[in-house]
């Protein structure tokens, strides 16, 4: 199996256009399949840059994905993304820490403390 081609995102160009650097090299990568509106440019140039803005994406055929969430960057553009709020990335570490610690023991369930009935005392007619 060959390893995965990363590549590091650079700058955004327009809407449509990223530059990424692979092997001390840049490359100015176009995004197929992305037709955002004249009136919509700038918002989908900010969303591009906050998206991938210290990321390393995977670039095929002009498809572009961010790493490690392999988020699909054509397809948010092309539905709209830019006009939602943006979420950011976080990574949490590790995807296994390794061994858990032991589990406490539970502590012994104890039994409901017994209350007598009250007595009913009847009278006599």
């Amino acid at each position: 199996m060959a390893a995965v081609p990363m590549a590091r995102f650079a700058r955004v160009i327009d809407s449509r256009t990223i530059v990424v650097e692979r092997l001390g090299a840049t490359e100015v990568v176009h995004l197929t399949n992305v037709d955002v509106p004249a009136e919509d440019e700038q918002a989908a140039r900010a969303y591009l840059q906050e998206t991938l803005a210290g990321t390393y994406v995977y670039v095929e055929n002009g498809k572009v994905y961010r790493s490690p969430d392999a988020l699909f960057i054509n397809r948010e553009l092309a539905f709209g993304a830019y006009g939602a709020p943006t979420l950011k990335m976080r990574v949490l570490g590790e995807i296994n820490p390794g061994p858990r610690a032991p589990a406490k023991q539970a502590t012994p369930v104890r039994e409901p403390m017994q209350v007598p009935k009250p007595h009913r005392v009847r009278r006599k007619r």
